[in-house]
């Protein structure tokens, strides 16, 4: 437990000196932020070239302070992102480990090289509409198993990687040609 003065960091709001017994953690955090305003204001400040610029007083109403809970509350909601994230690229490696080589390959140089279809073609010796089939049905194998794991909502009848013919069309048939 650390003490801090509230008159220090807070001083519009407590203009007297009050001090409080607070964990590290709530100390810390209140440091790193009075040090990161603290860094703004010099930092708007040796930027105002003109005399008629504001210092920047707008900054400084006691709305705009910080509470040492909402400082807390950010770094939780950033854990909790963090954690996720790693369970969503954990879950990513997983699905992608069920893909053929050739679609592994062509979803990579697709979507995190940024290739365009024919510059994968060119790369894995194939055509262009190869490699659109080969990174579509690539993304197909992805969803179901996303979907079979309970990790993703299955999908509507219109999206976009669903694997439907088009509909066939009624031609009349020509029994003998007109002459």
């Amino acid at each position: 437990m650390k003490t801090i003065n509230l008159k220090k960091y807070y001083y519009p709001i407590c203009k007297k000196d009050t001090f409080v017994e607070v964990p590290d953690e709530v100390a810390d955090a209140i440091v790193e932020e009075s040090r990161a305003e603290d860094a703004n204001d010099a930092k708007q400040h040796y930027h105002c070239y003109s005399l008629d610029a504001s210092p920047g007083m707008e900054n400084h109403f006691p709305e705009r302070a910080i509470s040492p809970e909402d400082i807390l509350m950010e770094k939780e909601t950033e854990r909790e992102q963090e954690a996720a994230r790693a369970l969503m690229m954990e879950r990513l490696r997983e699905a992608l480990a069920t893909l053929t080589p050739r679609q592994a390959s062509c979803l990579h140089a697709r979507f995190w090289e940024g290739k365009q279809f024919k510059e994968i073609a060119e790369a894995e010796g194939f055509t262009t509409s190869a490699a659109i089939v080969t990174v579509r049905n690539a993304i197909i194998k992805l969803q179901k198993y996303y979907i079979k794991r309970g990790w993703m909502e299955p999908l509507k009848e219109d999206a976009i990687c669903t694997k439907k013919s088009p509909p066939k069309r009624n031609r009349k048939k020509t029994s003998a040609k007109k002459s």
